[in-house]
């Protein structure tokens, strides 16, 4: 039989082992969900970057303020990277600024819905869909398009920046006289004092 002593130690033993591994456990899985929660934290923090990114950029290059355009200019070039975007502006800043001078239009783009459909946290890649809602404005008449981009991304110092802007198809959702604008004149009046009907000429 065994002594009591025995027993005891028996017993003290079998508890310090499983104390053991139940530490062991604890720091195991501890270990293993602070590097998760930090992964997990990382990979979610480069998603919202790379997001924030592509929606201003997708406003930037849909936005030309005509009393302003040397900002709107510099907007844009802060968000694009690559020489395929940067070739571009180049090649239409004249374009733009002449156009803005001739007719007073100015374009607001104001980001409806972003969501990244591709990101490659090695390489620093990614791709986003914007949908923006883009008012096209003169001193007479304006008309709002709901716009959607495709926006693929390059981390550019730290800052994520577009490489490249597919627009797709777009849809109307409003257009009017500008606020403010002055009313159409009125047709003038036939011979007589009457007014000729639309697409009628008088006598």
């Amino acid at each position: 039989m065994k002594g009591p002593g025995r027993a005891r130690r028996t017993a003290l033993v079998a508890v310090t082992v499983a104390a053991v591994i139940a530490l062991a456990a604890a720091v195991w899985f501890g270990v293993g969900w602070g590097r998760a929660l930090l992964v997990d934290r990382a990979v979610a923090d480069t998603r919202d970057a790379a997001l924030s990114g592509a929606v201003q950029a997708a406003v930037n290059l849909n936005s030309v303020d005509a009393a302003d355009v040397d900002r709107s200019i510099e907007n844009m070039r802060s968000s694009i990277t690559g020489d395929a975007l940067r070739n571009d502006l180049e090649a239409t800043e004249q374009d733009i600024r002449a156009r803005v001078a001739e007719t007073g239009t100015s374009m607001s783009a104001e980001p409806l819905f972003g969501t990244l459909t591709e990101l490659n946290t090695d390489d620093d890649l990614g791709k986003a869909l914007v949908v923006l809602a883009v008012r096209t404005s003169t001193p007479e008449y304006f008309v709002t398009n709901k716009v959607p981009v495709i926006v693929s991304l390059r981390k550019d110092d730290d800052v994520w920046k577009a490489e490249t802007i597919e627009p797709l198809a777009s849809v109307e959702l409003e257009s009017g006289p500008a606020p403010g604008a002055a009313p159409p004149e009125a047709p003038a009046p036939a011979p007589g004092g009457e007014t000729a009907p639309e697409g009628e000429a008088g006598p």
